[in-house]
């Protein structure tokens, strides 16, 4: 029943580029499948260029170096609470996840949307977060969803920590976050998001309706549309 593949990737990401390949070292096209009677939705969350050129002293070309490619992506800040608060606090963040919750409220009854970015669960934790609250459901089910992460990519990062500690090139104070450069999440970094929304726009639900726009009326549509 999947009516819309909605992914939260930037255009770098899905069609390949130079910028890109600094992280991933190649530039070959990851499109989303075409599916018969699927719409694909693009909305970026982030504007990879242009947070490329505004970092200071930025200058590499593309590598197949993995520690190389995690080191611009902890240099950048493109880990941790910091790059989270970044994700909401854009104007580009806020309009793909207030165009995000426009989808969900535009699905048809008994069809269902998918949403995704690269690996998961930063930009896609975060849009999960947005939905469960507008929901209602408690910011500790919320943490406790998001850290399923960490259970369902066991291996894989048990295999990833593995390799940074072997490579000897990773100083110990900065493993977490290198780790967080791949694929585990640490409770701190959605804890520390949920505080920067009380502290900044009042709370979670009020950042939903005042920020992204999101009404009391189309909140309790949701609720509607997805809760038994």
């Amino acid at each position: 029943h999947l009516a819309k593949i909605i992914d939260l990737r930037t255009e770098e990401e899905i069609n390949g580029s130079p910028e890109m390949a600094l992280f991933t070292g190649n530039t070959e096209p990851d499109l989303d499948p075409v599916l018969d009677g699927t719409e694909y939705v693009h909305l970026p969350v982030l504007d990879l260029k242009n947070q490329i050129h505004a970092t200071e002293d930025f200058a590499m070309k593309p590598t197949t170096d993995v520690f190389q490619m995690l080191a611009v992506a902890v240099d950048m800040g493109f880990v941790g609470d910091s790059l989270y608060i970044g994700f909401l606090d854009s104007e580009i963040g806020r309009q793909s996840y207030s165009h995000l919750f426009q989808e969900l409220l535009s699905l048809e009854e008994g069809r269902s949307a998918l949403f995704h970015c690269t690996q998961g669960k930063d930009r896609t934790g975060l849009a999960a977060m947005l939905i469960l609250s507008a929901l209602g459901v408690s910011e500790e089910i919320i943490i406790t969803d998001y850290m399923l992460t960490n259970l369902y990519n066991q291996k894989r990062i048990e295999a990833q920590r593995r390799m940074l500690e072997n490579s000897g090139k990773i100083p110990p104070d900065k493993m977490e976050l290198f780790m967080m450069a791949m694929d585990e999440v640490n409770e701190s970094t959605m804890t520390s998001v949920m505080e920067h929304l009380k502290q900044q726009y009042g709370g979670i639900l009020p950042y939903i309706v005042n920020v992204l726009g999101i009404s009391e009326q189309e909140i309790a549509q949701l609720k509607n549309k997805f809760l038994i």
